[in-house]
């Protein structure tokens, strides 16, 4: 029994390199602008992504999780108050490619699809009826979106990469109104 579990162990010891080989975890934060058709939600903020993917040469494939943050709108209209906000996250999926130069820094382009998933809400109060009257609304939706991302990614030290780029992300739609978000992300890519 302790010969088998030596060798179990001695095998995977083996082996792990092999699989992780091309293996590589990313993290990047980004300052992103998300808006509305019709400027009903736009907001600058921070959003986080984290991505595992997998090198092929000179393509990447990768599969990410990116919160995109809440957006608040409070209004004031003839009378009607209220607070809306909408809420998004996507789980995605990137195929890039690396742009062969002889240099250090070395380009990127690629296409993103993801699932993304938005909710809006609003709770209001109308000020201006007789009796007052005071509402809620709430609905949520499942989109497929689509996007590309360009940047750069220059070695820091063996396994190590920092990462710079931009993107453009149609995040889908929810009550006919597009929702897209556009930035510039930062973030360090460890290759095992």
């Amino acid at each position: 029994m302790k010969k088998t579990l030596l060798t179990v162990a001695l095998a995977t010891t083996l082996a792990a390199p092999s699989v992780l080989a091309n293996v590589y975890v990313q993290g990047d934060l980004g300052y992103s602008t998300t808006k509305t058709t019709g400027s009903i939600f736009k907001k600058n903020h921070f959003e986080p992504r984290l991505s595992v993917g997998y090198q092929l040469q000179d393509f990447r494939l990768a599969l990410d999780y990116t919160y995109y943050r809440d957006i608040k709108d409070v209004y004031d209209d003839s009378g009607v108050q209220g607070n809306a906000k909408l809420k998004t996250q996507g789980l995605g999926f990137s195929a890039i490619y690396d742009i062969p130069v002889q240099s250090v820094v070395k380009p990127y382009v690629g296409v993103r699809l993801a699932i993304n998933r938005l909710k809006v809400t609003d709770d209001w109060v109308d000020n201006g009826s007789i009796p007052v009257q005071d509402g809620y609304y709430s609905h949520t939706n499942t989109n497929l979106g689509y996007g590309v991302v360009a940047g750069i990614t220059y070695p820091l030290v063996q396994n190590l990469k920092l990462n710079a780029g931009v993107e453009y992300n149609h995040l889908g739609k929810i009550d006919d109104v597009n929702v897209r978000n556009y930035g510039v992300k930062v973030g360090l890519r460890y290759d095992f």
